[in-house]
């Protein structure tokens, strides 16, 4: 399988889009990925926008499999103000790692990433636009078009990669899968950037007919990757795996 954004052990990959988009629950799953292909990944939360669903929460758990997790120290730890963490200027600088950065949706969380750009560009990072066109104000190809721009000039990145994640969690149906592919596929078309991939957990992608030999992980899916992941959120509070329905 062709994977030119994963391929490279020590990429920086920073994951942008509107809230709910999925960015968390991926940014989980792409650094467990990387983890086990290399034996280490840093996952670094820059969400300071939503208190209940955020990386930092996990990281006692994330951190039993290689993964070291940077996030605000103890005392902002469950604030809402932008403090993003010293060491994770450190790390984004350090080319030998490799990171997955999970942004907070919105203008809030977005205006801070504006300072990570030049160091972005310098790493020739991944930049990837999560798009889940089952929620609010991405439910049409000129709706996503219009947040995109948006959201691109917050940040002052270049997106280097769209991912597909149309879901409505559990409920999830082949159909409903399908129907929002193709709306993303539509906007990207338009917009003239690749899809990387798109994103399923392990029931659904068992429905579509295919599945990772090991996950989190890529399969097969047509003319597209499909990232398969573990599902670590049921409710804002709760870790573990949660089976599909």
């Amino acid at each position: 399988m062709n994977l030119p954004f994963a391929d490279n052990p020590a990429p920086a990959t920073f994951l942008i889009g509107g809230t709910g988009a999925g960015k968390t629950e991926l940014a989980l799953n792409l650094s467990l990925y990387k983890a086990r292909r290399y034996q280490n990944s840093t996952l670094i939360d820059f969400d300071i926008v939503n208190p209940f669903f955020r990386v930092r929460k996990l990281r006692d758990e994330v951190e039993k499999h290689n993964v070291s997790v940077i996030c605000p120290v103890n005392r902002v730890v469950s604030g809402d103000i932008p403090a993003l963490p010293a060491a994770a200027w450190g790390a984004v600088e350090n080319i030998s790692l490799p990171i997955v950065c999970d942004i907070g949706g919105g203008e809030t969380g977005l205006r801070p990433l504006a300072r990570m750009s030049e160091l972005a560009a310098a790493r020739n990072a991944n930049v990837f636009f999560v798009i889940n066109p089952f929620r609010p104000g991405f439910a049409h190809p000129a709706e996503i078009a219009e947040n995109f721009r948006h959201m691109c000039g917050l940040c002052a990145m270049k997106v280097t990669h769209i991912v597909a994640n149309p879901n409505i969690g559990s409920e999830t149906t082949v159909e409903l899968f399908y129907d929002g592919l193709k709306r993303v596929r539509e906007f990207a078309a338009t917009a003239g950037v690749p899809i990387a991939f798109a994103v399923a957990a392990e029931g659904l992608a068992r429905e579509l007919g295919t599945q990772a030999a090991d996950l989190p992980g890529f399969a097969e899916m047509a003319d597209l990757p499909l990232f398969v992941l573990e599902r670590y959120w049921s409710v804002p509070w709760h870790f573990g795996t949660v089976p599909d329905a």
